[in-house]
């Protein structure tokens, strides 16, 4: 009968996070440390079972390092005089910038310098969906801080009443 290492390594995670606070390095250092020790097999298991999410995480990773990195350096004055280097006829001026991958509409993934107008408003609209996103769950944390005060979250709130709070900022 074969092991089903998902599973397994689910319920592993599930009870060494199932009190917090906790910091998941930490707790992913003692369950590898543990694993290693006692049970190698699902380790090894879980690891090939995982092996195309984990590089595709790490692929994720890598081009939201880069996005990260060129936003970092690149003030508002840095990129308009880099366009008109670029525009100029220097093709090196925007290198950072058009080597920047996003995912596309039909979800591959291309640079800056591949994509069309098409692309460019996909990508574009992703963001401000996200910006929403973000902005209604700033709203949704703030409100509950205002409410909360000292205490806990769990010391003023039922899991329905946080729906019924969510639901009347969302609307939804």
């Amino acid at each position: 009968m074969s092991r089903d290492y998902v599973a397994e390594m689910r319920s592993v995670i599930d009870a060494e996070t199932s009190h917090g606070p906790y910091s998941s390095p930490i707790v992913a250092e003692h369950i590898v440390e543990k694993l290693r020790a006692t049970d190698p097999d699902l380790l090894a298991g879980w690891l090939d079972a995982q092996a195309v999410g984990i590089i595709r995480h790490a692929i994720n990773l890598r081009d939201c390092s880069v996005r990260s990195r060129v936003r970092a350096t690149s003030s508002r004055s840095v990129f308009a005089r880099q366009a008109a280097e670029h525009e100029a006829g220097d093709r090196t001026a925007l290198s950072g910038w058009l080597s920047v991958v996003h995912v596309v509409g039909d979800g591959s993934r291309k640079r800056l310098a591949e994509m069309q107008a098409e692309d460019l408003a996909y990508v574009a609209d992703d963001y401000g969906r996200r910006a929403a996103e973000n902005a209604l769950a700033e709203s949704f944390l703030r409100a509950l801080a205002r409410k909360v005060g000292s205490g806990k979250v769990a010391d003023h709130f039922t899991d329905e009443q946080l729906t019924e709070l969510w639901q009347s900022i969302t609307g939804r």
